[in-house]
Parts: C-alpha cells; structure tokens; sequence
C-alpha cells in the first residue's frame, strides 16, 4: 500500500491495517493514526516505533505478554492474528511433528518460569531449527533485564517487518 492511500485511508480502516503490527496492540495504531499524514515509509514506522518506545516498562510487558508462543500447535490453528499465522508457518512451525510441537512446548514455558515474559523472535527468514538455536541460548541467560531488552528488540523487529510488507515504497 502506497503512503498515499494509507494517509487517505478512514480512521476505522487504518486501525483495521494497523491493529497488529504490536501483535494485539490497538492502541498503537490509535495514537500513530492521529500523527497522519506521513511524508514517507520511513515516517510512519517511525512513528509507531515512537509511540512504542515512549510506553512504561508495565506497558511494554504486556505487550510482550500479547505475543503467542512459538510453535504451539493449538494456537497456530487457531487464536492467532493472521500475521502471526503467516510468520509462524512462513517459519515452518505449522507443520512440526510430535516432537518438536513437544520441545516447543517444554521450551516456552520453562522460559516463562524463568523470565516471566514469553519468548519473543523475530521469525522471519528463520527456520525451525535457527528458531530452536535462539531459544536455546537466551533460555541460558541469567540476566532478566538484558532478555527484556532483547525481547523489546524482538518486539520492534516483528512491528518493523510487518509494516515494512505493508507499505510500498
């Protein structure tokens, strides 16, 4: 979509284009739709990548908290926004056998024990086992700050991506 028709989009429709780009976020989409028009791509993701950085720690977790797991087999059947669909089975993870739907499993929630947060990557261009390679080296991570700042690295790169697929210039 050109910057153009986004900047002429109703305020409904931008919210509706927007709403997921933090996964389950309206609310950014709402605060970034009030700085239109944008000069240009880069304006825009700017400008949500603002309106994230500019949230308190407690906002920003449950912003993590809105991000599914990673290869879990019931939610990417169901419960998922459509680009999380997309990027999960772009990554292969909808199509895991037993085991590994297993090894996901195990894997996210000893890495919520331990962080209190879900693990967040960035999946696109990445394969089932660089996916696996990443949660297990932050999953040997001491440090609950230094995952939190990884996660919102993690959190910015998915919103980047996704707003860098849906507008054309």
């Amino acid at each position: 979509m050109k910057i153009e028709t986004i900047n002429n989009l109703s305020v409904v429709n931008f919210i509706n284009t927007f709403k997921n780009i933090f996964e389950k976020t309206e609310f950014i989409a709402v605060l970034s739709e009030k700085k239109r028009p944008f000069n240009n791509k880069k304006n825009l993701i700017d400008t949500f990548m603002f309106q994230f950085d500019n949230f308190k720690h407690e906002e920003k977790i449950n912003i993590i908290k809105n991000h599914p797991d990673l290869g879990n087999k019931l939610k990417i059947n169901n419960n998922l926004t459509e680009m999380s669909k997309k990027e999960q089975k772009n990554a292969g993870l909808d199509n895991c056998t037993e085991e590994e739907y297993l090894l996901f499993s195990k894997m996210n929630n000893e890495f919520k024990l331990k962080f209190d947060i879900p693990f967040i990557f960035a999946v696109k261009g990445a394969n089932k086992t660089e996916i696996i390679n990443e949660f297990k080296r932050r999953s040997n991570n001491d440090d609950k700050k230094k995952e939190f700042e990884e996660s919102m690295r993690q959190v910015k790169k998915i919103a980047f991506f996704r707003l860098d697929e849906i507008i054309d210039e």
